[in-house]
């Protein structure tokens, strides 16, 4: 049987990829200290995967809000009034959560809702915000299309079909934003230094592989900037 070569393949995508600096806008995923500061969060990020996604992010925003390409943060800031009806992402990882289960290598099973407004695991790192950027803090979904704004923000006012996107977790939300991105006509291009799982590095490495064949382009920075010609 005849073996795939999806290596070639995603390649050519990637040249195939016709994007420039005036038709791309920045799309964050989650970016909150529940995932990037152990100090706050419930649910942390390897140490040396924080300190590295941190660091590209905010030199890869720094570079973009330089050319003025606009920035979309969408995050979950569930509401005080919310904790009364136990609302939870999805059946899978409710029944996880609940028998006390956990595929964090740094963290057990949440045990207590996370990222209630006004706690600072809600918050996004102070360095990760501009001014002008736009935040959507309703998401509830692994899509951050899903039931929010941001489809109405993008297509109304923004305006552009080429979505750039970092975020965590790779292998959920990111994966749920790129299939709720693509399923709306948008083009989702993932920067793979500005992505990471909470499940670490296989699962984070193998949900880029399994959208890099079917559903979403990914680059690294430099690959990226010498598309925009930047």
């Amino acid at each position: 049987m005849k073996q795939n070569n999806f290596s070639d393949y995603t390649k050519k995508m990637n040249n195939l990829l016709d994007i420039s600096i005036d038709n791309v806008c920045v799309l964050t995923v989650d970016m909150q200290n529940e995932y990037l500061n152990p100090k706050y969060g419930t649910s942390p990020l390897a140490n040396d995967d924080i300190e590295s996604i941190t660091k590209n992010t905010n030199d890869f925003l720094m570079k973009m809000r330089k050319n003025d390409v606009p920035i979309i943060h969408c995050y979950v800031v569930r509401r005080k009034e919310e904790l009364n009806h136990n609302f939870f992402i999805s059946p899978y990882i409710d029944v996880s959560q609940s028998n006390n289960l956990s595929q964090n290598a740094q963290a057990s099973a949440r045990k207590k809702p996370e990222r209630v407004e006004g706690t600072m695991s809600s918050k996004l790192p102070d360095l990760f915000i501009g001014k002008g950027d736009f935040h959507v803090t309703s998401k509830r979904n692994f899509d951050s299309f899903h039931e929010t704004e941001l489809h109405q923000l993008i297509s109304r006012i923004i305006g552009l079909k080429n979505i750039l996107i970092c975020g965590v977790n790779t292998d959920t939300c990111v994966y749920g934003t790129a299939f709720g991105a693509s399923n709306r006509g948008y083009k989702p291009i993932l920067i793979r230094e500005c992505t990471g799982s909470m499940r670490g590095k296989d699962q984070h490495l193998a949900a880029l592989d399994i959208m890099s064949r079917s559903i979403a382009w990914v680059l690294n920075k430099n690959e990226l900037y010498k598309k925009l010609n930047i």
